[in-house]
């Protein structure tokens, strides 16, 4: 099983991007192949206003994403590579229960003030604080989390009561440093950014644009930029496009430098030329409920329904041709390992075994082709998110092959709130036998909740899984970093598919189209990385 994961390092200083050049500038990824551009304006499509501003306080998609521009973060995790690189961040170390980051000197803030080490603490308390409210406590920040600086050496040290898978990338690649100003006073980032980054909120008009101003004096970016690299922007514009087709029309007419295309105005997209990167994300993951009273709670049933339907066209279907098969569950970048957990451990495609399967399980197929076990019948439950036509489309698919095996397969389709409630709330964790839903994130150790310990309303374990094998992987995998950690964990996440408990199967893949623009390094909007070209 290959798997590629971050290495723990002493010291990082004097590494390079494995996707930029050396020095302060750098090809982009999404280039267009002129000469960088002087100043300029680069305008990038957002599908969704993200309301509230500030990164330490909300979760969402959107802010997180804006919040690239003006905020900076103690390291830099390449998306290829899962490498650690230096940012706010010179050095760092991390154990099971610590991580230590050395904090680079003469970095200022927006206001004019400069990042001490206890600053970055400060922020790492206020989100491990509960009386603050912020959604990222238990996330970027794990519960019970303290940090400290010495303002001699400039070393801020955070430590966990308990091992904490991860620890130096959650606090260090994953939770924006808010300045000072903005630790004092939460909403006032919701009128203008109060961090360390490239650009600076000039402008907000909600539901419309966002407009920021570089800053001058910016020199402590990843790999090496400062605010004089050739192709950095003077101005960004976040445009609200949330209809794609209109959002491809300004992409290609020049009116937006940067936009998420997908969908049938790809096609006329890529028959442009345009220059894009690509953003993998969980299109489909399969759960099966292991509660008692549910057929699913057979393996042999878990196994036949797997033998009984070709992935390879269930992931076409699911992503309207726009996809590929997962490898792992573990599918939004940058990924801390990187893994094939799927190779090896599921069933190939094939009716007949499949039937054969539950042959020897006892679960006979009657005159009418359908099937039934000790006078029950297979009677099968499948809830999934179907917002959209293909996803509703593959629901058919997979009923349809379910019950040529010789199942009775009810179909329930709703939007995530919906099946989040049907799975999650403990009303009745017996109500679904199959379930498709995307767990979305870059941490194997995430999945630990939902494969073990108590199910709902108690806990997260939702399909009822009982693992030893896992739980026990999953544990020593807890008391590890670097390689060793991943490879643990992509033991772990292979005893889930082996079970045939959870199987991913498809990944969407979203490009990001660039017109005379690109980024020189990661997939993501950072503010170090915007390039203009002419």
């Amino acid at each position: 099983m290959k798997h590629r994961s971050y290495p723990t390092l002493a010291a990082a200083a004097g590494l390079t991007l494995v996707l930029s050049a050396c020095g302060s500038g750098g090809t982009s990824s999404g280039a267009s192949g002129g000469e960088p551009a002087t100043d300029g304006t680069f305008r990038f499509a957002m599908q969704a206003d993200p309301g509230a501003l500030n990164p330490i306080m909300a979760a969402s998609s959107a802010t997180g994403e804006m919040s690239k521009l003006a905020y900076d973060y103690l390291i830099y995790q390449d998306p290829d590579t899962s490498e650690i690189k230096p940012w706010l961040a010179e050095k760092w170390e991390e154990t099971p229960t610590s991580a230590s980051f050395t904090i680079r000197d003469g970095v200022t803030c927006t206001d004019g003030s400069t990042l001490t080490p206890q600053t970055v603490a400060d922020n790492i308390n206020f989100v491990a604080n509960p009386d603050n409210g912020s959604q990222l406590r238990g996330q970027t920040v794990p519960t019970g989390a303290t940090a400290t600086a010495d303002p001699a050496t400039r070393v801020v040290t955070v430590t966990t009561p308990a091992p904490s898978p991860f620890l130096l990338l959650n606090v260090g690649a994953r939770l924006a440093i808010m300045c000072d100003a903005g630790l004092k006073d939460p909403t006032a980032s919701n009128k203008k950014s109060l961090g360390t980054g490239m650009f600076e909120l000039t402008e907000v008009v909600p539901n419309d644009h966002y407009t920021f101003q570089r800053r001058e004096g910016y020199n402590w970016g990843p790999d090496g930029t400062t605010s004089d690299t050739p192709g950095v922007p003077k101005t960004v514009v976040a445009a609200m496009a949330p209809n794609v087709s209109t959002a491809a029309n300004q992409l290609l007419s020049g009116e937006l430098n940067a936009a998420p295309i997908g969908g049938p105005d790809k096609d006329r997209v890529d028959a442009a030329n345009l220059d894009s990167v690509l953003r993998p994300n969980p299109a489909g993951q399969m759960y099966f409920n292991q509660i008692a009273s549910n057929p699913t709670s057979d393996p042999a049933v878990r196994k036949a329904l797997i033998q009984a339907v070709n992935l390879d066209d269930l992931t076409q279907v699911i992503t309207a041709g726009r996809g590929v098969r997962a490898t792992s569950l573990v599918g939004v970048e940058p990924r801390a390992c990187v893994y094939d957990s799927v190779a090896g451990n599921i069933p190939d495609f094939d009716l007949t075994a499949a039937k054969a399967t539950l042959d020897a399980a006892g679960w006979t197929a009657g005159a009418d082709g359908k099937r039934s076990k000790d006078g029950k019948p297979l009677n099968l439950r499948l809830v999934y998110d179907g917002t959209d036509d293909p996803r509703n489309a593959a629901a058919e698919l997979a009923q349809s092959a379910w019950s040529e095996l010789g199942a009775n397969v009810e179909v329930t389709g709703g939007d995530s709130n919906k099946i989040i409630d049907v799975i999650l709330s403990g009303k009745d964790n017996s109500a679904w036998d199959i379930a498709w839903v995307q767990i979305n994130t870059p941490l194997p150790s995430t999945f630990a909740a939902y494969f073990a310990g108590p199910i709902p309303a108690a806990g997260k374990n939702f399909a009822s899984i009982s693992n030893p094998a896992y739980e026990a992987a999953a544990t020593k995998a807890s008391g590890l970093t670097g390689d060793a950690a991943c490879d643990a964990w992509a033991e772990a996440e292979s005893e889930i598919t082996k079970s045939f408990s959870a199987v991913p199967f498809a990944d969407s893949v979203m490009n990001v189209y660039f017109n005379k623009a690109g980024l020189a390094f990661g997939k993501s909007y950072t503010g170090s990385a915007l390039r203009l070209y002419q």
